[in-house]
């Protein structure tokens, strides 16, 4: 019974959303699809997914566009009717031809990624996309900015099919054209990163406020990238911390715990900028021995200035000290230096 009280609803929500499709069909074909729908979903919760896909097909020759979706859904990969690649492709083509942009664009993203072929996937993004598919018009938009899958280089169609994609919420849309206007109209790249509600977009965001010397709104930007996890915006809040231009107070305890972070991510600058600060004694006592074990991992990574300040610094090292900073490095941590794996700002 508790079984019957929870399937019921779904099975009342289907049938009401498919009765005006099912009520423009013939006779015959409405009765199919209908039946297909009790068949997949019974009241006691189990399916006979068989008699479904014969009902459904019956409904689909008569015409019904519902049921030839949910036949694409039944034969696709880990579905309870998949039998193999062939017959979902020809599944999804007929969805497409029905003018289910949902079915167009699985059929693309199965195209591109070579799990079904003999099709190009970019006529069924494009259906998709201008269909209003905000996934579709995502991928199109990428696939245009970067030249990929057989579409040229294009950034007019680049931004046309992103910007339909950022005004129906697709954040990475948002974060994508960003990313175009970074340089060039930073004005309406900031725009767009507002919108982008993403790590990496509250990052740049960042970057734009900090070059108008807005530093409370790229303190601010810099803080929402670095609470969700975003390393780079630790660096920038590390820096920013020990900045005199910044209207306030330099903070060198948070400027470290920062730092931290960005090094334990294996930021070559943040691996530099926390060697510094063991190495001055800023926030922490002085030590040199931790100072050179940073530098080395900056240096590892192609930090030319970390590079030359190593050798300065470990020049003078003792014997011990020498061995100590080996043992460190083959260990590959600096033991004074582990900061839980959460953001301290």
């Amino acid at each position: 019974m508790p079984e019957m009280k929870k399937t019921l609803p779904l099975l009342a929500g289907l049938l009401v959303w498919s009765l005006p499709a099912a009520a423009q069909l013939p006779p015959a074909g409405r009765a199919d699809y209908l039946a297909a729908l009790a068949l997949e979903y019974r009241a006691d919760g189990s399916a006979d997914h068989q008699a479904a896909a014969a009902r459904y097909q019956a409904a689909a020759e008569a015409g019904s566009r519902e049921a030839i979706l949910a036949l694409a859904r039944l034969s696709e990969p880990g579905g309870p009717l998949w039998q193999g690649p062939e017959l979902w492709r020809g599944r999804l083509l007929a969805a497409s031809r029905a003018g289910w942009p949902e079915a167009a664009y699985d059929l693309a993203r199965a195209l591109e990624a070579q799990t079904l072929s003999g099709l190009d996937p970019q006529p069924f993004y494009l259906q998709a996309a201008a269909a209003g598919h905000a996934q579709a018009a995502l991928r199109l938009g990428l696939l245009y900015l970067d030249g990929q899958a057989g579409l040229p280089k294009d950034e007019v169609q680049a931004a046309l099919w992103l910007t339909v994609a950022a005004e129906k919420h697709e954040a990475q849309g948002a974060l994508a054209l960003g990313r175009m206007y970074y340089d060039e109209q930073p004005d309406l790249a900031r725009r767009w990163l507002e919108r982008a509600e993403s790590a990496e977009g509250a990052y740049l965001l960042g970057e734009l406020y900090l070059k108008d010397r807005r530093f409370i709104e790229a303190l601010s930007a810099f803080t929402s990238a670095a609470d969700r996890g975003y390393p780079p915006a630790n660096l920038a809040l590390g820096l920013l911390e020990l900045d005199n231009d910044f209207g306030r107070h330099p903070n060198p305890r948070a400027a470290l715990r920062h730092f931290k972070i960005a090094a334990q991510a294996d930021l070559p600058e943040g691996s530099y900028q926390l060697a510094r600060m063991y190495l001055l004694g800023r926030a922490t006592p002085k030590d040199s021995i931790t100072g050179a074990f940073w530098l080395n991992r900056a240096a590892a990574r192609g930090h030319g200035p970390a590079r030359e300040e190593f050798g300065k610094v470990t020049y003078n090292f003792s014997v011990g000290q020498k061995k100590r900073l080996e043992r460190m490095i083959a260990d590959g941590v600096a033991p004074t230096t582990q900061v839980p794996v959460k953001n301290q700002n």
